[in-house]
Parts: C-alpha cells; structure tokens; sequence
C-alpha cells in the first residue's frame, strides 16, 4: 500500500502528520485506532492508492447493520470466492470479528452483547482484491450506532454532524421487517419517514451516491398471513422513500443478513454484498488530498 490517503470525515480536525512514529508511540496509536472500529477523525491514519469507496449503513436501532457488515467479513474469510474477491487486510480486525460474534450469539439464541454504541468507533475497512488478489482496492464502511440515527430523527445539529452519511459513495438504507409486520406499524413507519426527512431537509444525503433501499429479517415472512400483508406493507415503505430520494428498482433488496450458511448463501444477501464492494469508477489522488475536506471548501 501507498502513503496515507486523507479521507477524515470529521472536518474541524485537522489531518494528522504522515510521519512515521518512533518505537516508544507505535504502541499507543495501535491501541487507540488499530484493528478495533475507527473514530472518523481516526480515518486518516489508513493507506490507499486512491480514494476508497464509502459505504455508509443508514438505519434506525436494530435493523441489523451490524449483522450485515460481520456477515459481510464472514463471508470474506471463509467463502470469499462468491464474492469474486479476495481479503487482502483490515486496520479494524477486531471490529469486525465483534460483529462477526455478535452475529454468532444471535443464531444460538443467546443474549447478545450491546450494539454499536453511541461513542464507539463505527468505521471498518477492508482492502480487497479481484479472486486472483490483484488489482487491490480499499473500501470503508460507516456502522453507525442505530441509537445515533434515532435521535438524528428528531434533532436537526444530530443530523447535521453525519458526515459519513453526507459524503457516501453508497448509501444503504435499512429497513426493519420485523418491526413491519405486526398489525401496529404505524410508529415505525412514522420515525423511519422523520429520518429521512431530517437528512434531506438539512442537506444531508449525498447528491451523487448509489441509494440501495435494504429490508432486512425477511425470513419472518413466514406464514402465509405475514406473506399476503407483507408486499402492501413493503409499498408503504417505497411510497415513503420515492419522494425523498431516488432508489433504482435494481437497487432494491430483500435480504436476511444473517443468511451466511456455507454453499447456501442468501442470494440476495452475496449480490448486494458483490454491488457494495465493486470497485466506484475514481480519479487516482494526490497523497495528501483530503477529500471531503476539499468538497466541503468547494462548496
């Protein structure tokens, strides 16, 4: 890998000095934004040919954004080849592997460990490769806490403060099936619609991000009563999301993110996961170009 490319998120810091450390620092910086979830001022600190690829997970508490991203990892490591990649590295190897566990608890039945907390770091990177390991790209997921986003619902500066949203290359929005189906839905629907608002009313959605619209935990559409309400119910959502933002019919997936079994895959799980990490078609950048601080200032 190359110099340091500069993509902090937070845009009152100041980028960090690409020096090397001396000996007696190393053990310091590794412990305070290596392998775990990066803070977004942290972002920096990571190396890149070029600009990585944004992915930014939107959803409200409990919508599985971070199951989705631990199944993402799970897959890489053990089942790589369906997505036609190859796992070349991660700054963030225990975020990931948190997640991954989280996931695991959640398929026993046993009680899983807190969610991605408000504080905690929600940045994950992983540097791919095509299935041959060449040609290597870095791609940067945003995991905000589902607790972040519900108070972003009602507060303007809380909506304001995402950058990561803001600057996304792809924006995935989550929905919650499980919080759908019973004949009560109205309170869902009613913050998922004030999220969205927020965002576009204060600018905050990406004006050239691919939108991907996710309604996760399909697998509880399970009986044929949830089935014969569930599409009217699906609707509703769409109706929600067509006048806000612009979601492609292609980029709009029913997945359960926790449909990982080896050789028997979700499918639309592995084609969504294959769409998030392909390659964006970039401009090579200096190595100490900063990003979204250069949009920011261009605007």
């Amino acid at each position: 890998m190359s110099e340091p490319v500069n993509i902090k998120l937070d845009t009152g810091i100041s980028a960090p000095q690409t020096d090397q450390p001396s000996a007696s620092e190393s053990v310091a910086i590794d412990t305070t934004y290596r392998y775990d979830a990066l803070r977004d001022a942290d972002v920096n600190g990571l190396s890149s040919n070029g600009r990585p690829t944004l992915v930014t997970l939107f959803g409200i508490s409990e919508c599985g954004k971070t199951t989705f991203v631990g199944s993402l990892f799970a897959i890489l490591c053990r089942h790589p080849q369906i997505l036609q990649s190859t796992f070349i590295d991660s700054d963030t190897l225990t975020g990931f592997q948190r997640r991954v566990h989280t996931r695991y608890l959640s398929e026993k039945g046993i009680s899983e460990p807190p969610r991605t907390q408000r504080r905690a770091g929600n940045i994950l990177n992983v540097v791919l490769g095509d299935d041959q390991g060449e040609n290597q790209r870095m791609v940067v997921f945003s995991d905000l806490a589902g607790e972040i986003y519900k108070d972003a619902a009602s507060k303007d500066d809380i909506a304001q403060q995402q950058t990561a949203v803001k600057y996304a290359d792809k924006l995935v929005i989550f929905v919650d099936t499980e919080k759908l189906l019973p004949a009560k839905n109205n309170a869902y629907k009613a913050s998922f619609q004030s999220l969205l608002t927020r965002f576009k009313d204060n600018d905050m959605l990406p004006k050239t991000a691919e939108f991907y619209l996710v309604f996760n935990k399909v697998d509880l559409v399970d009986t044929e009563e949830k089935k014969a309400c569930w599409r009217q119910r699906k609707q509703s959502i769409l109706d929600i999301v067509s006048p806000i933002v612009t979601v492609p019919s292609e980029n709009v997936y029913e997945i359960c993110s926790k449909g990982i079994q080896y050789d028997n895959e979700d499918a639309n799980l592995v084609a969504l996961f294959n769409h998030l990490i392909a390659e964006k078609t970039i401009t090579p950048l200096l190595p100490d170009y900063n990003w979204i601080h250069n949009i920011v200032k261009e605007k």
